[in-house]
């Protein structure tokens, strides 16, 4: 068995399309009958690595382990077609990839969390301020004149889509511009917390530790995803550590940190020492100003009347990014359909669908479906957010995974982290068994529709 390190020279995505290639001409080999191949082959066995001319397939059982060994040279060749290269393999557990996993493997992921995300086209100069962000706005530059003195942890909070993220880069491209001896770690936090698990998995927490508190400036996006109690303990410390090393810390969220769920107190009183400021939707002068922006260096493409502009900054203005989104539409069409110039009538014919406005408070998420099923239940949030298996509270929890994945199309991981941050499998059988008991009892029939009623969505 080959053990120097795993570091491969293949991306992950083209280890999976060499391997799928390499399943094919296998399988066309008609070396085993269809049944062999699919429950052997196809379905549990992965290209983990190739190094130089050595490549390490993972299975997860012994027996396939064994099949596939007697194949081996079978395996060798075909893999040696699709790379164009003679390569030997080896079979391994995943049991044994795992005891196998040598430090610069462990290294190379850190490094490409910790890989620079800082977004170049989100700076300062490309924020449009208006009464909505006043305040956040000088709140973030403020942290970058005088970083961990007056407003640390800076909290920005508001609803998705209005510019909060913007401002995290904007921070991040500023220090990379104008100090470039500071360290600057853009991060989402579920990917903080993928790195946290990883390091516990791997027994590198001190490590990891240490990168994160030699940062100067550390912005953390979207905190109300924090939700692993040991993430937020190890999380808790190196806060510590940072602000007492006078370090800047940034953080986003969709709501204020006192309403934060699921997170510690002890954080929330920490987020809470700072500066909090918030961020609303733009008002008709800024919704404007931002596709005024947003248009720069396209008035060559096509002629738009200032009338539209308008017309777009009233319907659109709760959401920067459906603001952007319906521009950019616009555009598209008007190159598909070639009009001498979009005027009002050509743009209200594109959006003619669209709701008359976009209220963000009218939008269906996951909070509202939450409500809606607990007024119709006489139940609170937190109890079908509970692990309560009561029947009557499973059963509204179930219906709630239904609507959310029926009418947003959302995830079941996505979906988990709404309901107590549950598992996607658990989520996926709660939808499961709401489809069963939909067809089978007009009682969850008639809740159904009368919470959609109650919701608009029927």
């Amino acid at each position: 068995m080959k053990k120097e390190s795993f570091m491969s020279n293949f991306a992950k995505v083209q280890l999976e399309q060499i391997w799928q290639k390499t399943l094919q001409l296998i399988n066309e080999s008609a070396h085993f009958d269809d049944a062999v191949f699919n429950a052997w082959y196809k379905e549990d066995s992965h290209l983990f690595d190739i190094e130089d001319d050595f490549a390490t397939i993972v299975v997860p059982y012994k027996i396939n382990k064994q099949i596939m060994m007697d194949s081996i040279d079978l395996i060798q060749q075909k893999l040696s077609d699709v790379l164009d290269m003679k390569v030997s393999c080896q079979i391994l557990l995943k049991s044994e990839v795992d005891m196998l996993q040598p430090s610069s493997v462990i290294k190379r992921r850190n490094e490409i969390l910790f890989e620079d995300k800082v977004k170049k086209e989100y700076t300062f100069d490309s924020f449009v301020v208006g009464k909505n962000n006043r305040e956040a706005h000088a709140a973030a530059l403020s942290v970058c004149y005088y970083p961990g003195k007056f407003n640390n942890p800076l909290f920005i909070f508001g609803n998705s889509g209005l510019g909060k993220t913007h401002l995290l880069h904007a921070i991040g491209n500023y220090v990379k511009a104008n100090k470039a001896d500071e360290k600057v770690l853009y991060i989402y936090s579920e990917d903080f917390v993928t790195l946290l698990i990883e390091a516990m998995k791997n027994k590198t927490v001190e490590d990891v530790k240490e990168m994160i508190c030699s940062v100067d400036y550390l912005l953390i996006d979207d905190i109300q995803r924090l939700k692993q109690s040991t993430s937020q303990e190890i999380f808790f410390n190196m806060y510590n550590k940072l602000i007492s090393d006078n370090k800047q810390i940034v953080i986003t969220s969709d709501i204020h940190p006192t309403e934060l769920k699921g997170i510690e107190n002890r954080l929330i009183s920490r987020f809470s020492s700072g500066l909090s400021v918030s961020v609303g939707s733009p008002e008709f002068e800024t919704a404007k100003a931002i596709l005024q922006k947003k248009m720069e260096g396209r008035s060559d493409e096509i002629m738009i009347d200032d009338e539209v502009l308008d017309y777009l900054a009233t319907r659109f203005a709760s959401d920067v990014r459906k603001l952007e989104g319906t521009l950019n539409e616009l555009f598209f069409k008007a190159i598909l359909y070639n009009p001498e110039r979009i005027d009002i009538t050509f743009a209200k014919e594109i959006f003619k669908e669209n709701p008359i406005v976009v209220k963000q408070e009218d939008e269906l998420t996951p909070k509202r479906i939450k409500n809606a099923v607990c007024e119709y239940y006489g139940l609170t949030r937190t109890q079908i957010e509970s692990k309560s298996r009561t029947k009557n509270i499973a059963n509204a929890r179930h219906i709630a995974i239904y609507l959310c994945r029926t009418h947003l199309e959302m995830p079941f991981a996505k979906i988990g982290f709404e309901f107590g941050n549950r598992d996607h499998s658990t989520i996926m059988s709660s939808y499961e068994k709401m489809m069963k008991l939909l067809k089978e009892k007009e009682t969850f029939q008639q809740a159904v529709m009368q919470i959609e009623s109650n919701l608009g969505i029927k």
